[in-house]
């Protein structure tokens, strides 16, 4: 009787080791996201940005757009994304200037995981606006609305759309 309880306890310590070596694989994990995530990942005001340089009533802000999501985004054009910079006035929010993303605007667009478009929006205050005194200010990534063949992205995270910036 020893002989076999010693013996089932050698088979049963030989499974359990062999269990231990060889896990048993567990539930699959969270799927991946079949979506893009434009973000706005930096942003700098600048005096002296390219071309012309600034009249008093100007504003330019360098702004860097990022792809964070696992897919590569893609459009037909350049006009179905851009960028946008708005003052939050008394009378609502106002669209002080505009780039179409990629700033070079060349027709299809694409950008990778990872990858980013760099460029600047350059536009002229309102009335009793200056760099020094004024509204609260923003960046904003814009999607085109849905048309013919075009259908927006599916973005990730929204919340990285919205930039609160300074004017200098």
């Amino acid at each position: 009787m020893r002989k076999l309880l010693a013996a089932t306890a050698v088979f049963c310590m030989a499974a359990t080791n062999a269990s231990a070596q060889s896990p048993i694989p567990g539930p699959p994990g969270p799927p991946v996201a079949l979506c893009t995530d434009l973000a706005i990942a930096g942003w700098n005001g600048s005096r002296s940005p390219p071309g012309a340089p600034l009249a008093d009533n100007e504003v330019a802000i360098y702004f860097q757009v990022r792809n964070n999501g696992p897919r590569t985004y893609m459009a037909p054009d350049e006009n179905k994304q851009w960028i946008t910079l708005v003052l939050d006035m008394p009378s609502g929010a106002q669209v002080v200037a505009t780039s179409v993303l990629p700033p070079s605007g060349s027709g299809a667009a694409s950008l990778a995981r990872g990858a980013s478009w760099r460029g600047h929006v350059r536009g002229t205050l309102p009335a009793g606006v200056t760099r020094t005194r004024h509204p609260p200010a923003r960046l904003l990534i814009n999607y085109a609305p849905a048309s013919a063949g075009w259908s927006p992205p599916l973005d990730c995270n929204t919340s990285n759309n919205a930039r609160s910036v300074v004017l200098r």
